[in-house]
């Protein structure tokens, strides 16, 4: 839902509500949502977002200066009834040995087949799902720090620790499932880009950002990037209990954008870099609420209910 932009002469500040759904893509990658895909629904996490947005064409500035979301997962019961044999979630910081056991192997394999002249190290576990196929079987996803490696003599290789301040550079998933004494094991990666693409990079045309505007650093101090937090809730209770009463015990979607409660606004006060002088400071609002512009809310990209927030 996108509310009536607020315009002040060269400047719009627009406000939305957006329903969001969790895509296979980490933060990380940097990638486009729209060249992600949206997570099986056994592993979905879906929720709503609000967010301040402005832009200066003349001043080339895109800016979100604040934003709130609040996402859950699917429910599992809800899950279990429309698929029994789906993956079940794990609590990564269950210590479950078959999860330890799954990322260990598919890290082993990554390493074998995939890294040359350096070897990745375990940096977080982020997700896990078990499941019975035949015997027990484990899925994991997991990031990655790296290290570089030296061959010393012919036929050895020396590989250090990454230092304690290591970032991650790829999202890895893997799998083990057991039959008898049989075991398969599977590990992949996607690494994530260490440069912004160039113009002439490996992504098409259509991808890049239209060249008449320039997206602000992330590397602002602190106090000026844009506010907001993200708040993950516990999965959505049935909507009925063993009495046949409603629940109301959940939070309901959204959390709010608290920018200003003065009713006829507030000045928003941008970084430093942009360079605005005080006349051309935008005036922020309270968060409109009800219905949005023409045409808003649209159809939603997937309409499964047990996605939609209530």
């Amino acid at each position: 839902m996108v509310h009536p932009k607020q315009k002040t002469g060269s400047s719009s500040v627009y406000y939305f509500t957006l329903d969001v759904l969790e895509t296979d893509c980490h933060v990380l990658s940097k990638k486009r949502w729209k060249d992600c895909t949206a997570r099986h629904l056994h592993e979905a996490v879906y929720g709503r977002c609000k967010a301040i947005f402005y832009i200066n064409l003349p001043k080339r500035i895109l800016y979100l200066p604040a934003y709130n979301c609040t996402v859950r997962p699917v429910s599992r019961k809800k899950i279990v009834r429309m698929c029994p044999d789906c993956p079940t979630p794990i609590r990564i910081n269950s210590l479950d040995p078959g999860v330890s056991q799954a990322v260990s192997q598919s890290l082993e394999k990554v390493n074998k087949e995939i890294a040359v002249g350096k070897k990745f190290y375990l940096f977080q576990v982020t997700q896990a799902f078990s499941q019975w196929v035949f015997g027990p079987a484990y899925f994991v996803e997991y990031l990655v720090t790296e290290a570089p490696c030296s061959k010393s003599l012919p036929g050895s290789e020396t590989c250090l620790q990454p230092p304690a301040d290591s970032k991650p550079v790829g999202l890895c998933r893997g799998s083990l499932s057991k039959m008898n004494q049989d075991k398969h094991v599977s590990g992949t990666c996607k690494f994530f880009q260490t440069q912004p693409p160039s113009a002439t990079g490996s992504h098409p045309p259509e991808h890049q950002d239209p060249p008449q505007l320039a997206l602000p650093t992330p590397a602002a101090p602190l106090q000026e990037g844009p506010r907001g937090s993200v708040q993950l809730l516990p999965e959505l209770v049935d909507e009925n209990n063993e009495g046949g009463q409603e629940n109301k015990s959940f939070m309901a979607f959204p959390g709010r954008i608290d920018l200003t409660v003065e009713p006829l606004g507030e000045v928003l006060h941008l970084p430093s870099r942009f360079m605005l002088e005080k006349e051309e400071m935008p005036t922020v609002l309270p968060f409109p609420e009800g219905l949005g512009s023409d045409g808003c809310p649209g159809p939603a990209e997937n309409s499964n209910p047990l996605i939609l927030p209530p």
